[in-house]
């Protein structure tokens, strides 16, 4: 029966070189699919936001210079007290 060849320390370090460098490329490619999956998030929210303008212009009845107005005159009268 034939002996195993005993591996040198330097084949040992070149293995686990080998191996964190294969789990940190893995861990590259899922955060890639994180962020992607963050963004696309963020995108859909960002629509469900808009949805959510339009469905309140059509329930008031307001056109989109009606809104561009009201959004306006917004800070203006944040701007003047309540008790003036």
């Amino acid at each position: 029966m034939e002996r195993r060849h005993r591996r040198t320390k330097r084949e040992k370090l070149d293995d686990e070189l080998l191996k964190i460098t294969e789990t940190m490329d893995q861990y590259t490619r899922s955060l890639a699919d994180l962020e992607e999956k963050r963004l696309a998030l963020i995108e859909e929210i960002e629509q469900e936001r808009i949805r959510e303008v339009t469905r309140l212009m059509k329930e008031k009845n307001l056109s989109v210079e009606q809104l561009k107005n009201i959004i306006g005159e917004t800070p203006k009268e944040a701007a003047v007290s309540p008790g003036a």
